[in-house]
């Protein structure tokens, strides 16, 4: 009796690895890939799961229509910006750093819309050893505009494809080479 042959796209991850970006690749004016997301009513409650912010507002209708905050549940601020950290980290790749986030919402993100998230490359410079990019965000649904504001990355260089920074609690950042 033969064994069975192992079928070799069996093992293969279900979806690719994104490709590192590089600060020398990228220029000002540049814009992110964008990513839709499907706000169901199951990931709204799962978000709320992740984050153990369990205000009703945010996973059933009707207290959000009682409270009188909003036509339905909504996104937490902490989960809109988890649509964001999704979308840059798959832009930035493995080796790029978060440095720091500002965002105004300026309308909610309702169950059962489909929210539009990317970006543009603002800025880019370097500073204390950093190859930092400012990325001014924004997410919409099909209403209008929900969210806007910058997300700032430290990117690896072409020179040094593996550095990452580290940065401590008072903001100050160290280099280190994997």
């Amino acid at each position: 009796m033969q064994a069975p042959s192992l079928d070799s796209t069996m093992y293969m991850p279900r979806w690719t690895i994104p490709p590192q970006v590089y600060y020398e690749q990228v220029n000002e004016g540049d814009q992110i890939p964008s990513v839709d997301f499907n706000l169901t009513v199951q990931r709204m409650i799962m978000f709320v799961g992740a984050t153990r912010n369990f205000p009703g507002l945010h996973h059933n209708d009707r207290v959000a229509q009682k409270q009188g905050a909003a036509p339905g549940m909504f996104l937490q601020n902490n989960s809109c910006l988890m649509l964001w950290e999704r979308v840059v980290s798959d832009w930035m790749g493995i080796y790029g750093r978060v440095r720091k986030s500002s965002f105004r919402i300026t309308d909610f993100h309702l169950a059962g819309e489909i929210i539009h998230v990317g970006g543009t490359i603002h800025r880019k410079w370097q500073e204390n050893g950093l190859n930092l990019v400012e990325l001014v965000m924004e997410s919409k649904s099909p209403r209008r505009v929900c969210m806007t504001g910058t997300v700032t990355v430290a990117l690896p260089s072409l020179k040094y494809p593996t550095t990452t920074p580290m940065w401590d609690r008072e903001g100050k950042a160290t280099v280190a080479c994997q």
